[in-house]
């Protein structure tokens, strides 16, 4: 029997569902040396890379702060950290600033952000572009920068666009800081850089010059000492590396050519690499990430880094992973993968969704059979709703609106929960105040009530403040601006706004319009109609106040959710003529689509749910007989 790689030390951490967990591929790689592990969905990529991690650190003492350890997506940067932190192999009071996103990383290496001071009080456009600076570049040059609906373009999102697809794809626009000329290619020797040109002039007028503007929202930048996320990647080519000790680099598929050039320097510096990917898998695909970066790494980086492949996925059921293995080898050969048993496979009639010209959508009633929120109450409120376009997950989070579904969604899809539910929080604990004798009786069921004033008892954050203030109508506010400017002077870190203080700034009637718990919500002002009838639903619906951490259910579009998945999982069919055309014009588009829904039928570890024909404007992407023939290939592989 061979004996466990994992020491006696870290063996005896573990939890009880990794007591049997060993390192795979030692035999090919041992924990120094230089590995790329390819990992199926579900096969325990992090996993690996964490037990080879906690071994190495372990039987070598490396500490945190002598590693770096990246991947390209924000909310995946901490898995790695959490495992380690779970295991006591690293404590948090530990130095993790290069435990984070490549490009904040690279930051930091490079002490890239001391060129830029933080914003002022003046409103200074120093430091990262944000919508300040977009705004008045647009206003500068009589752009509209926000269109009607999210989904739509202005020439500002079809401009930047292309800048920033041309500039994390190292084509010549603009200029660079340390990528050489030579390693620059035309926008016309990129595909989706010319289709996106195209748009570009469709927009601008055929008389436009897309490098003129690129130049001038460069000088702009340059005057107004402010960066694009494109710029930390491009200073990292030159300057000083960060911890070379131990690096891992998870999700190194979805690596544009510039995040490979970066990582690439990183690999060849590093003592011990381990490079973590699934090539069959790539979501950020649109953005210019190139499977070939993680299958042709030994040879670009010139290091010598095997590949060991993860052959088990712990999560994926059989019938999902039949139906994703049809749909992926249609453009390249599926993996051979042992999965993790019978899971459900259902279809469900999708109902209609349509929106008019003002963004208002009409959908299935809540009630019917395949709606959304049918979908949530008849199985599991740990469900993940998947959609290719952010405009169908809009119609899809309307949907769950009118129901008062809570849902974890896009910053440009649907509502914002994160704010809803802290309005519903702070109306539900002001049910409970009783306020100052000399204010308004607040009424119940008709009724005058008053009890013994409690003011004095409860607080408000310094964002609950904020944003009660603002959604608070001025006639029962005594003056605005004071109240702005006091709450502006308090630390949200350290600070609280006790009731006795907020009542300084407001009228007595204030008390008798936001102290009705939910009733109160018709009270608010400046919110839209869409966000009001979905607080009224969801105070019906749960118990309040609820936090966003305990939030199960959400919406994504599929390029989103590469690392989430849920109990269910519910698939829209689905795509653009837009997305047609480019895979009848592109390979590389067709097997990049494949790829993607590859990603989406398997984010299930139980039940996966597939609707078709909920939009008009898309045309079907998934086989007509993919349900039945997953389910029939599944059993026949469980009874061979």
């Amino acid at each position: 029997m061979q004996m466990s790689r994992i020491p006696d030390e870290l063996r005896d951490s573990l939890p009880e569902d990794l007591a049997d967990a060993e390192i795979v591929g030692t035999e090919t790689a041992d924990v120094d040396e230089n590995v790329r592990l390819w990992g199926p969905p579900g096969s325990g990529k992090s996993t690996q890379s964490g037990l080879r991690t906690a071994t190495r650190a372990v039987e070598e003492d490396i500490r945190p702060g002598d590693m770096t350890v990246v991947t390209y997506r924000k909310s995946l940067a901490g898995v790695v950290k959490r495992r380690l932190t779970e295991w006591g192999v690293v404590e948090e009071d530990d130095s993790f600033d290069y435990w984070a996103t490549i490009h904040a990383a690279a930051s930091r290496a490079t002490d890239f952000h001391e060129r830029f001071p933080p914003h002022d009080e003046r409103g200074e456009l120093e430091g990262m572009t944000g919508r300040r600076a977009e705004y008045r570049f647009c206003k500068k040059l009589g752009l509209s920068h926000d269109p009607a609906v999210p989904w739509e373009e202005t020439r500002w999102t079809v401009f930047t666009d292309l800048y920033q697809y041309a500039k994390n794809n190292l084509l010549g626009v603009g200029t660079y800081e340390n990528v050489p000329e030579e390693a620059q290619r035309s926008v016309g020797a990129d595909l989706v850089a010319q289709r996106k040109l195209d748009a570009f002039y469709e927009e601008w007028g055929s008389s436009a010059d897309f490098h003129a503007v690129a130049e001038a929202w460069e000088d702009f930048k340059r005057h107004h000492n402010c960066y694009d996320f494109w710029e930390q990647l491009d200073a990292a080519l030159g300057g000083r590396l960060p911890p070379m000790k131990h690096v891992v680099i998870d999700e190194y598929h979805d690596a544009t050519p510039l995040m490979a050039a970066v990582t690439g320097r990183w690999v060849r510096d590093a003592e011990t690499a381990i490079v973590a990917g699934d090539p069959d898998q790539v979501v950020n695909g649109y953005a210019g990430a190139d499977p070939g970066f993680f299958e042709e790494l030994g040879a670009r980086s010139g290091e010598d880094i095997p590949i060991v492949k993860l052959s088990r996925s712990w999560r994926c059921p059989d019938e999902h992973f039949a139906a994703a293995e049809r749909v992926l080898s249609a453009e390249r050969p599926a993996p051979d993968l042992e999965t993790a048993g019978p899971g459900k496979l259902f279809r469900h009639p999708a109902g209609h969704f349509e929106t008019d010209d003002s963004g208002r959508w009409s959908f299935p009633s809540p009630g019917e059979k395949g709606s959304p929120a049918w979908l949530y109450e008849e199985f599991s409120d740990d469900i993940l709703y998947l959609t290719r376009t952010q405009k169908q997950a809009d119609g899809v989070a309307a949907a769950l609106d009118a129901a008062g579904v809570i849902y974890e969604s896009q910053p440009t899809v649907g509502g914002d929960w994160e704010k809803r539910t802290r309005l519903l929080g702070v109306l539900t604990m002001l049910e409970n105040v009783e306020p100052p004798q000399e204010s308004t009786p607040r009424m119940i069921n008709g009724l005058t009530d008053r009890g013994e004033p409690n003011i004095e008892k409860f607080s408000l954050t310094v964002e609950e403040a904020k944003l009660l203030a603002k959604h608070s109508h001025g006639n029962y506010i005594d003056d605005r601006a004071t109240l702005r400017s006091y709450l502006n002077r308090l630390d949200p870190e350290t600070e609280t706004v006790p009731l006795t203080e907020w009542d300084a700034y407001i009228t007595p009637k204030w008390w008798l319009r936001y102290t009705n718990g939910a009733a109160s919500i018709a009270e608010l002002s400046g919110l839209p109609e869409r966000d009001t009838h979905a607080m009224r639903k969801a105070a019906g619906r749960y118990d309040l106040p609820i936090d966003m951490a305990d939030v199960d259910t959400r919406i994504l579009t599929i390029h989103a959710s590469k690392g989430v998945e849920a109990a269910d999982v519910v698939v829209y069919d689905g795509v653009t003529g837009s997305i047609t055309d480019g895979m009848d014009e592109s390979p590389l588009l067709r097997e990049n689509e494949a790829r993607t829904w590859y990603v989406a039928l398997t984010r299930a570890s139980e039940r996966l749910h597939i609707l078709r024909d909920a939009f008009s404007y898309t045309k079907p992407y998934l086989p007509a007989d993919l349900e039945p023939r997953a389910a029939s290939t599944a059993k026949g592989r469980r009874s061979a």
